[in-house]
């Protein structure tokens, strides 16, 4: 077989040989893509960085805070709570049991109307984990 382009002619050995090289990176490159394809996908379910966890002196337990489940399940937008509500600076965020019930923080939401209030002692376990 000629390659027309530069001229040379190839002889069936080279031929197979070129196939079989064909062939062996076909079977690598498809499975690596579709492995990144994948990855990619599944790190874009992650939202926010996952959970956070919160613990202050003298609370119950540390508090874990979930992005994907508040919007995933909840149906909030990052916009909802940042920057109304949270600051998106690290260690701007302080609360303490005695802001328990004001509409402030995470009492926004958590005011017994929208979603579980905080001033009942049967709802500190729906956040703070032992």
């Amino acid at each position: 077989m000629a390659a027309r382009s530069t001229g040379l002619k190839i002889n069936r050995k080279e031929e197979k040989y070129l196939a079989k090289g064909f062939y062996k990176f076909f079977l690598l490159i498809v499975p690596l893509v579709f492995l990144v394809g994948v990855g990619i996908s599944l790190a874009q379910k992650k939202v926010g960085g996952g959970e956070f966890k919160f613990e202050a002196k003298g609370s119950t337990g540390p508090v874990l805070f979930s992005h994907e489940s508040h919007v995933n399940q909840h149906k909030l937008k990052c916009t909802d709570c940042h920057t109304k509500v949270f600051k998106m600076k690290k260690g701007q965020f302080k609360m303490a049991q005695a802001n328990h019930g004001e509409e402030k923080h995470c009492g926004v939401c958590h005011n017994g109307k929208k979603a579980f209030g905080q001033t009942k002692d049967a709802d500190c376990s729906k956040c703070h984990k032992k």
